[in-house]
């Protein structure tokens, strides 16, 4: 007889069989013995936990001979055709292949037909999602309204490629990556009736490398029996799979909370000497620095599940080393390397400097110490007595003349600054010259003037937010006695202004504006190119000066010397306020 995998040996032939879903297989038996089964089911979640397997169960429960059954007897004709896959009315449809329109189109035609021998008709589609979109429009009709003796079970890895009118139509379940201990308990299941010799730690590099999958265990436990026999250690594991002794990791993880770059280096060479994968190892760095974190904040060998007995007690000693917030920061820079080093060249080199970033990387202050340092110097800056004014350099503007207030008695007004002491008398100041208000900029030739005029017409259109937003950057092209013609700056407003509503408030705003009725034309008129670049120039020049008062800023300076750094990017106040 032919070798059978162990993923295919130790298929679940019974609900009860199936690890890790049981709000799936829980909820098709209540279904089942209810007498409400769905005509279409949709089974979503990743690779190796089940979906397939699920399918054939639940087909076989519905054409048992017995049933509809949630417990088939395994011994029927129909038992046993679905679990050969020789059943003629269980059809397995591998999406993958059977990509087209035609293929659903025989598959419509095909259901019209009753079955064979069984009491359902079942359609599995496996991969589902690679159907293509005319072959999806084909299928849906049948889908929402297929024959009583009609059932599919669509099976996919990826359900966000399915159209939503597909999804609709079906009852979705989605399936769970089956948790650790569910597979380790699986695992010495398997391997005491294969007679294998194993150890827990052996089992957890085998589960962890599964990361969840069912079959990914068991087809990585064929591999290692072919490679080590009955007798199955750490050792060969790692050397069957290419995984890194986990001793490398522990050690690194010990370099890098003592400082140590020196021995991070020596890790990244042992790797590259035994030919392990870069990006797997930084990979378990990023989950060992999770559970670092965990065992730091929580202080419960409970929560570090997916880590055999002797790895628990050293990760709960490495996490006294240093506080959680050090080492939720050295999370954060390893998980940055491990994407760098997925898109990089020399994913080797990137990882020794990610390594060698976190070996020098100092301790954070706690939080409430670095806030009472910033609120030290914003006290200091605040209300300390001002330095010198330097020599040289422009002076600051003054802000707004105030008006003394008398204080009876004859004495300063409150707030005044005191009065120079007894001495020569200071020259005064010439006169600061006043700036000219500014002309007016020519405009149109205006043959009538009304109540308030274009500006006026502006004022009144800010109380319209109709009209308020599609004015915003408008010119007056032209005023007669009888007429404005306005331009705007795109078609948008253009529309909006030309609305026969907004048309009659604007007709209406300049009646009053400009004391009499006035026929208002509006058009597209963008600004001229040499207005264009003067805006321009005053915003790069705004932005600079920002830029420049920052960096004068003594707070920010502080700031940047108190918690490191560097200053990247300057932004104005969102609301009003000075940058």
């Amino acid at each position: 007889m032919a070798y059978l995998v162990l993923a295919r040996k130790w298929r679940p032939q019974r609900f009860e069989d199936v690890v890790g879903q049981d709000h799936v297989t829980t909820t098709l038996r209540n279904a089942i013995t209810q007498g409400r089964i769905a005509h279409a089911f949709l089974f979503s979640g990743p690779r190796g936990v089940g979906k397939t397997t699920i399918a054939r169960l639940l087909a076989r429960a519905l054409n048992c001979e017995r049933g509809p059954t949630p417990a088939p007897c395994g011994a029927c004709g129909s038992c046993t055709d679905i679990a050969a896959g020789n059943a003629l009315d269980v059809v397995e449809i591998d999406g993958a292949s059977n990509t087209g329109v035609d293929n659903i189109r025989d598959l419509n035609e095909a259901v019209r037909y009753r079955p064979a021998a069984g009491r359902f008709k079942i359609y599995i589609i496996d991969e589902v999602h690679m159907l293509s979109t005319a072959a999806f429009n084909a299928l849906l009709k049948t889908l929402e309204e297929p024959p009583e003796h009609v059932k599919f079970i669509f099976a996919t890895t990826e359900v966000n490629r399915l159209p939503a009118t597909v999804v609709s139509r079906c009852q979705r379940y989605e399936f769970k990556r089956i948790p650790m201990p569910e597979l380790l308990v699986r695992l010495r299941q398997i391997v005491a009736d294969e007679g294998i010799e194993t150890t827990d730690a052996a089992l957890f590099d085998l589960a962890r490398e599964a990361d969840g999958s069912m079959r990914d265990a068991q087809s990585l436990l064929d591999q290692v029996i072919v490679f080590a026999g009955k007798t199955i250690g750490e050792a060969e594991v790692r050397a069957a799979l290419g995984v890194a002794d986990r001793s490398v990791l522990h050690r690194t993880t010990e370099a890098i909370l003592a400082r140590d770059p020196a021995t991070c280096l020596k890790a990244v060479e042992e790797l590259h000497r035994y030919g392990y994968e870069v990006g797997q190892f930084c990979r378990d760095l990023v989950r060992q620095l999770r559970n670092l974190t965990v065992a730091a904040l929580f202080a419960d060998a409970a929560l570090l599940t997916d880590l055999p007995d002797a790895e628990v007690e050293e990760t709960m000693r490495q996490a006294t080393l240093r506080s959680s917030d050090d080492l939720q920061r050295l999370f954060r820079v390893a998980q940055t390397g491990a994407d760098e080093i997925r898109r990089s060249i020399l994913p080797a080199v990137v990882l020794e400097m990610t390594l060698v970033k976190m070996a020098t990387m100092p301790d954070a202050g706690p939080i409430d110490q670095l806030l009472a340092r910033l609120e030290a110097m914003e006290r200091r800056l605040g209300g300390g007595a001002p330095g010198p004014r330097p020599a040289s350099g422009p002076a600051p503007s003054p802000g707004p003349a105030r008006a003394a207030t008398p204080v009876a008695g004859g004495g300063p007004p409150p707030g005044a600054a005191p009065a120079p002491a007894a001495g020569p008398p200071r020259p005064m100041p010439p006169p600061r010259p006043t700036r000219p208000a500014a002309a007016p900029a020519p405009g149109p030739t205006s043959a009538g003037n009304g109540a308030s005029g274009w500006d006026g017409l502006l004022a009144a259109a800010q109380s319209k937010i109709s009209l308020k937003v599609y004015l915003a950057g408008s010119r007056l092209l032209e005023e007669t006695d009888d007429a404005l013609h306005i331009g705007v700056e795109n078609d948008l407003a253009l529309r909006a202004l030309k609305d026969p509503d907004n048309a009659a408030t604007l007709q209406e705003l300049a009646r009053r504006a400009y004391g009499g009725a006035r026929r208002v034309q509006v058009s597209v008129a963008k600004p001229p190119a040499e207005e264009i670049a003067m805006r321009m120039a005053a915003e790069d020049a705004r932005r600079r000066e920002i830029s420049e008062r920052a960096e004068r800023s003594a707070s920010v300076r502080a700031a940047i010397d108190i918690l490191g750094g560097e200053v990247t990017e300057v932004r104005p106040r969102s609301r009003g306020g000075k940058a």
